[in-house]
């Protein structure tokens, strides 16, 4: 008889340490899918980063199509301003700067969206420095051209 009884709490000794085992399954799989579906906060150095590609593809696709260069050599600033405008989002604020490779500035007017002081006032601002190298009309011309571009979250 005694013998029996060692079984039957070998036996029940046995089904807490399985019972242990599977609530701590079950606790770290809780653990993990609230873990996805919590909202982290976006970090500043992540969203500099991600404006600067949103900046960097902007531009190039201008400039694949042609339209960067015409903009800038014409010297359009209003189209440029509007063409900006259509390809970021309605949220993203820019300032556009052109300069000639001598660092003198070429733009007098203003290329910009947004009030000027939430560039100064933002944590994350992303500057993207893009450059040209001619008109694309005359290609013995170099006459290159500096483009700064920077982008906030308004």
């Amino acid at each position: 008889m005694e013998r029996n009884s060692i079984k039957k709490g070998q036996s029940k000794g046995q089904m807490r340490v399985v019972e242990v085992i599977l609530a701590s399954f079950i606790i770290v799989f809780a653990l993990s899918f609230a873990n996805i579906l919590a909202i982290a906060p976006q970090s500043p150095k992540y969203e500099a980063t991600e404006l600067e590609k949103m900046g960097y593809n902007v531009l190039y696709d201008l400039d694949k199509q042609g339209l960067l260069t015409r903009l800038v050599y014409e010297k359009d600033w209003l189209g440029l301003q509007r063409a900006l405008q259509v390809l970021l989002p309605i949220d993203v604020y820019f300032n556009l700067t052109i300069y000639y490779l001598d660092g003198t500035k070429i733009n007098n007017v203003p290329i910009c969206f947004g009030d000027p002081s939430i560039f100064a006032e933002s944590k994350n601002v992303a500057s993207i420095t893009y450059g040209l190298t001619g008109s694309g009309q005359n290609t013995a011309n170099y006459d290159p051209r500096i483009l700064i571009l920077q982008l906030t979250r308004g």
